[in-house]
């Protein structure tokens, strides 16, 4: 008689978590149901669940859904001209590579404004050790956001096995699978004559220098994911924008001494394109090109003051797909110089 209560309070207890759960389910369905119309009903959200960077920009906070078809923000514009013209340019293989990028700068501005390169090799296992010195820094040649980067203070101190096996790691990334290029280069450590190293990041347009990106480290340390401040400079009164992006600090940055050479610098770099980010950086009396960037920041930053985003978005002007073939036309010649 006691077994067949508890069977029963058994099946009893079975039948509710059915029913409950079948009508959490079903109200579940419903909600999904409705949401599903509503996605339907709006193309502007159906796109942006087909696209991996409006995804990502919307998870990490976006205020807008982004539109790739008819660019409006800067974000926009960036993903448009990377989608629509840099991943068909072969001009990208050459100032996305680090190693390419160099002989470019190098023929536009000249070779004082390149960081020192001490050596480039094919395979991590290739690098010749004791031809480096005491102090620099290894980096991929396409690189991943400033990530795959490996900077050595002491050489006397360094784990060559640990160093090879991340630079390994860094040469089976998805991008350099891509672009079949497992190359490592060596290039000086910069340091800073103040307290902190300032990274200064000028988004141009076709010789027109449109605002200045401060990013500032204290330690010299190794990425540009580890900046922890990011202050926006209008150009050339160097009045900062009450703002920041992707939730970083605020820092007073001191317009630097050497303005004028900076500005001459990304005049010359950003003649020949739409919309192209430079990096400099300041070390003394020298101003030295760190990279140009086409993709900048993946297209996905998160503006603390949104109509930012909007008012930088309007200083790029919007190119046709007939536009953009022709520079891609004129980029496949200047390109059979660096890419022979």
């Amino acid at each position: 008689m006691r077994r067949s209560r508890v069977k029963e309070n058994v099946i009893l207890v079975l039948v509710l978590i059915v029913v409950v759960g079948g009508y959490y389910f079903y109200q579940s369905y419903q909600k999904l149901g409705f949401l599903n119309s509503i996605i339907e009903k709006n193309q502007g959200l159906k796109d942006s669940l087909n696209h991996y960077r409006k995804l990502e920009f919307l998870r990490k906070g976006g205020q807008y859904f982004p539109d790739y078809k008819n660019p409006r923000t800067l974000n926009d514009k960036v993903v448009y001209l990377y989608e629509n013209y840099f991943l068909k340019s072969p001009i990208t293989k050459i100032i996305g590579t680090k190693y390419f990028a160099k002989q470019y700068v190098k023929d536009i501005v000249g070779e004082e404004h390149l960081v020192k390169l001490y050596g480039v090799w094919n395979n991590p296992e290739d690098i010749e050790w004791e031809k480096l010195p005491s102090k620099f820094v290894l980096k991929s040649v396409r690189g991943n956001f400033g990530r795959e980067v490996v900077v050595v203070k002491d050489k006397s101190k360094m784990d060559v096995s640990e160093v090879t096996k991340k630079l390994n790691k860094f040469c089976s990334t998805p991008i350099m699978k891509t672009i079949k290029d497992k190359r490592i280069i060596a290039e000086e450590l910069l340091e800073p004559t103040g307290g902190f190293l300032v990274d200064y990041k000028f988004f141009c347009s076709y010789g027109k220098v449109l605002v200045a990106d401060c990013m500032a480290r204290e330690d010299n340390e190794i990425t540009d994911v580890e900046f922890k401040s990011c202050s926006y400079y209008e150009v050339p009164e160097w009045k900062r924008i009450p703002m920041t992006i992707d939730g970083r600090q605020i820092l007073e940055i001191d317009k630097p001494k050497n303005f004028d050479k900076m500005m001459e610098i990304c005049e010359k770099l950003s003649a020949d394109f739409p919309l192209i980010r430079i990096d400099l950086y300041e070390i003394g009396n020298r101003v030295l090109v760190g990279e140009i960037t086409e993709d900048s920041s993946g297209g996905k930053a998160i503006f603390e003051r949104v109509e930012w985003d909007f008012k930088l978005g309007d200083r790029i002007p919007n190119l046709s797909r007939s536009e953009i073939s022709k520079l891609v036309e004129r980029d496949q010649k200047i390109a059979e110089k660096y890419l022979k």
